[in-house]
């Protein structure tokens, strides 16, 4: 198992004394050095995994000196599925590093002009949004309903 996390434990911090919270970035040559020639005044030195997700460990060398060693940060991957049913509604479902993303941070958007061509009102509503949404968003989505729109045929749009 320590082979293991010699291997892919590579971010490491240095923390001296209880009250070294944030600790120093340090090597993990650093941290695999100090554990193999640990001076522990007769107690072990000692390995243990504080957070299983996020794969965070100690190495405890002794009562003031330990190390947090993490694993690298994953890439993040993210894979949209747009189901758009010509006869229904346009279904969208979010995957982060392949698991299905919900909750209250993913947001979809879907601009359906439908055959027919979207009238002013389809418009003006895919332009108002709350305030959560960034401003880059916002600036997509407008983009694309006013070119659907077609502003230039509208009698209610200026020019």
């Amino acid at each position: 198992m320590l082979a293991q996390l010699r291997a892919t434990l590579t971010r490491v911090t240095r923390h001296n004394g209880f009250r070294d919270l944030d600790g120093t970035p340090a090597t993990a040559d650093e941290a695999w050095e100090h554990w193999d020639n640990a001076d522990t005044h007769g107690k072990p030195a000692i390995v243990r995994e504080l957070d299983p997700h996020a794969g965070v460990y100690e190495l405890r060398v002794n009562g003031q000196l330990r190390y947090e060693l993490r694993r690298p940060a994953a890439g993040l991957r993210i894979d949209v599925v747009v189901d758009r049913d010509p006869d229904g509604q346009t279904g969208v479902t979010v995957y982060a590093n392949g698991a299905r993303a919900t909750g209250p941070d993913v947001r979809t958007h879907v601009l359906d002009p439908g055959a027919g061509g979207p009238d002013h009102a389809w418009m003006t509503g895919h332009l108002q949004h709350d305030g959560s949404v960034p401003d880059e968003v916002q600036a997509e989505i407008a983009a694309l309903a006013e070119d659907y729109h077609r502003h230039r045929f509208c009698a209610q749009c200026d020019g």
